[in-house]
């Protein structure tokens, strides 16, 4: 069986309107694997789980509840047939109150046992939990110059374990150790051949021994086969193999004609197979495979293209040779850590007599190289010579080589879709935020959701050009939806296309179909209804930067809870600060303090704090009301606002005087006169700035008081500026709000000028 991952989907399960029960949660297994062929039993520790839990797998399985289960707990016995592939899968719990968030799980061969002080037989899979300093330790019998195979699923489950494995021989010997390394995610796998006949001692720990919440793990021990990574990493539709590469590298065929990001293969026939399925991503460039037996560089075309290799053997060095343009300019960015190679590559530029122009080591948060090289006046040729810093060579050390030419028109750009949310449980209306990462793509994106229930309406499918993203509205019809597993797909201008991914799933590398899965489900009944909506009445229809917008609602409050929390959620994608992964609070939409209402409330007000800087031209928002139990955690009921999409109002807008091309002399000096618009009475003065000068151009420091509305901006060039058009010169204009906040500038919309470079009079 090949799985293809065309359009494969997400998992979001957002509660909606219910109070007969509430939100259900797993906290714990007892195991996280399932056995091909056999049975397992599995205990879920939980809140919310009801009398008669049922167990969703994506795949033929008959799961029998042994005992009635409680709010807190279930059991099941879950037999598979020979026919399941072994892989990782979602496993969710339906209740009355809703969906459980998917907790990952192994299926393999392996019987799935608790952990326990000794092994009795091989293989076997051992699950548990590890917190604080303490380790875990199991022993099992073993024979001189037997092979004997350990490895720690933690983090690939979606576990925060940091595991550290150690192997003890009878004579309280260390025989080997192992920790977690990148190829694996952060888990760990040890191989070892026994020294003598005895015990051996098999300690687990976390690296830091302060394992952090939660700390689940699976320890598999024994022997098994596996795939680590398939080569070629990345492959296209005309790709007719791929090797698996593992502890039994072999090369599987593959069907072809499977159009998408990612695809998958089956398992060899033969071979007690374990561990996450093979995966490729799917590629819609121009893709070239290593030619290793090449003695001269490998030549590449004058374009866009990858280059997938590996560095098999030690001090191995893989040349490329790329025709160039003096002048042109070029990304050349090298993966290897980030698909989990061994291989820790620097990228060598060299001209083609071999001289060495520019070597580059690391990149930005990575060990992979990345650089935007610029050609060298007299260079028509760049060889690109891929080595290992440290001379190293590994069967599984590959690479991927990324080429992109810099210049306008090269690329049509690319984007990812995301979003953060969990789960949907649909009564009524939910609100789903779609969000897109855009990589130089700046179209329309069009959602589609496939494989929708009937009766279930979806509103908001359209991200504006440019925009950060939408928030989507999914509307059932009060009838029962049994569980879906829905789609959704962006599509972009000149056939792009993207699957909205949940954002951190564990699966999104490994088997990024799970990351993909949307699972949605309605209730068996129709409860009471909890509502919000906006207040009627006048309300600003805009977004006027640094300042605050108020948003008031009315609510029709349910059942018995003690308050209702209320939250304001956009379409506003996440602002970081710098280069950094924390983010920048004070460019993002955002409450000005967390609400919680008494039950009794009718009404209610939103105060959103607008940022300064505001990229898109619109945005939207809807507020969320939960209704909350006594213990404050425990949601009894959600519902949703209306969708609005508020248009952004900026407090000044810059315009030239004339839309004629402006002619620059290398060395001179041109004006260039302009007229300021102030749509807010309290804009003061404006400070101007300018993106895009050539080196060695500079922008006369102008500031227009108040009371004017002409300027004009002086530019001075230097003697070397090269003659034609100069693209993406753009000026702007900011003021300052309120003098108190001075880091709280609000810029206007960029314009571009229209200038052109002459060549100097000859005297």
């Amino acid at each position: 069986m090949n799985i293809t991952i065309r359009v494969v989907s997400l998992l979001v399960v957002v509660a909606a309107t219910r109070a007969a029960a509430a939100e259900p949660e797993i906290r714990a297994l007892t195991v996280r694997g399932l056995q091909v062929g056999g049975t397992t039993t599995l205990t879920l520790d939980g809140d919310g789980l009801g009398k008669e839990p049922k167990l969703h797998l994506p795949f033929p399985a008959k799961a029998t509840l042994k005992a009635p289960a409680t709010d807190k707990q279930a059991t099941f016995d879950v037999a598979l047939g020979n026919d399941v592939i072994p892989g990782y899968y979602h496993l969710r719990l339906i209740t009355e109150g809703g969906i459980t968030a998917p907790v990952v799980v192994a299926v393999d061969r392996l019987p799935q046992v608790p952990f326990a002080p000794k092994i009795d037989a091989l293989p076997i899979a051992l699950h548990g939990t590890l917190a604080g300093s303490k380790p875990l330790e199991t022993t099992v019998t073993g024979k001189a110059g037997q092979k004997l195979m350990l490895e720690v699923e933690a983090q690939r489950l979606g576990s925060k374990l940091r595991p550290v494995l150690h192997l003890i021989g009878p004579r309280n010997l260390q025989v080997s150790w192992s920790w977690g390394v990148p190829l694996l995610q952060g888990d760990t796998r040890l191989e070892a051949t026994l020294p003598e006949d005895g015990s051996y001692r098999i300690t687990l720990h976390d690296a830091e021994y302060a394992a952090p919440a939660p700390g689940y793990f699976r320890l598999r021990v024994g022997q098994w086969d596996y795939v680590d990574r398939t080569f070629p990493p990345v492959i296209t539709t005309a790709t007719k193999s791929v090797e698996l590469i593992g502890n039994r590298s072999t090369a599987v065929k593959l069907p072809g004609g499977n159009p998408g990001r990612w695809s998958s293969t089956d398992w060899p026939a033969d071979g007690n197979w374990s561990g996450p399925r093979p995966v490729m991503e799917l590629s819609n460039g121009m893709e070239v495979v290593e030619q290793a037996e090449a003695k001269l560089p490998q030549e590449l075309p004058a374009a866009a293209v990858s280059v997938s290799g590996r560095l098999s053997a030690a001090f191995e060095e893989d040349r490329y040779l790329l025709p160039v343009t003096p002048g042109s300019k070029w990304r050349i960015e090298v993966m290897a850590e980030r698909l989990g190679s061994p291989a820790d590559p620097s990228l060598i530029i060299r001209n083609e007599a071999g001289t060495d122009l520019q070597r580059v080591e690391d990149g930005p948060g990575s060990l992979d190289p990345l650089v935007e090289y610029a050609v060298p006046d007299k260079v028509t040729a760049l060889v690109l010579a891929i080595a290992d810093t440290q001379g190293r060579g590994n069967p599984k050390g590959i690479y991927r080589v990324i080429i992109t030419p810099l210049t306008a028109g090269a690329s049509r750009g690319d984007f990812e879709l995301t979003t953060t949310t969990a789960r949907v449980f649909l009564n009524g209306r939910t609100v789903l935020p779609i969000l897109a990462e855009r990589k130089g793509y700046d179209g329309p994106i069009t959602l589609k959701l496939l494989g929708l229930p009937d009766g279930v309406k979806a509103a908001g499918l359209t991200i504006p050009g440019g925009a950060d993203g939408t928030l989507v509205t999914l509307t059932g019809n009060g009838k029962p939806i049994d569980l879906s597993l829905i789609r959704i797909l962006g599509e972009g201008e000149g056939g792009l296309s993207a699957i909205v991914v949940q954002k951190n799933h564990p699966m999104e590398r490994l088997q990024p179909w799970l990351a993909t899965e949307l699972a949605l489900a309605g209730p068996t009944a129709v409860p009471e209804s909890f509502e919000i909506a906006w207040k009627p009445g006048k309300a600003d229809d805009f977004l006027l930067p640094a300042r605050k917008l108020a948003l008031p609602v009315t609510l029709k409050n349910i059942g018995k809870p003690t308050s209702v929390k209320l939250t304001l959620i956009t379409s506003q994608g996440p602002k970081f600060q710098g280069n950094t992964a924390q983010i920048d609070v004070n460019r993002s939409l955002r409450m000005e303090k967390a609400i919680e209402l008494p039950a009794t409330a009718t009404e209610g007000e939103v105060v959103a704090l607008i940022p300064g800087d505001l990229s898109n031209d619109s945005y939207d928002f809807c507020v969320k009301a939960e209704a909350l139990a006594a213990d404050k955690k425990t949601v009894l009921a959600t519902a949703y606002t209306d969708v609005r999409q508020l248009p952004v109002k900026l407090p000044i807008a810059i315009r030239l005087d004339s839309d004629k091309p402006v002619e620059v002399k290398p060395g001179g000096t041109i004006e260039i006169a302009g007229s300021i618009e102030r749509i807010d009475p309290m804009a003061g003065d404006v400070l101007f700035a300018i993106t895009g000068l050539p080196t060695g151009a500079r922008l006369e420091p102008l500031t227009v008081k108040a009371a004017d509305k002409a300027f004009k901006v002086k530019l001075t060039f230097p003697p070397a500026t090269p003659p034609g058009n100069l693209k993406g010169v753009k000026l702007s204009g900011s003021i300052l709000p309120d003098a108190k906040l001075p880091q709280q500038r609000v810029r206007s919309r960029e314009i571009e000028l229209p200038l052109r470079a002459v060549q100097a009079t000859k005297k």
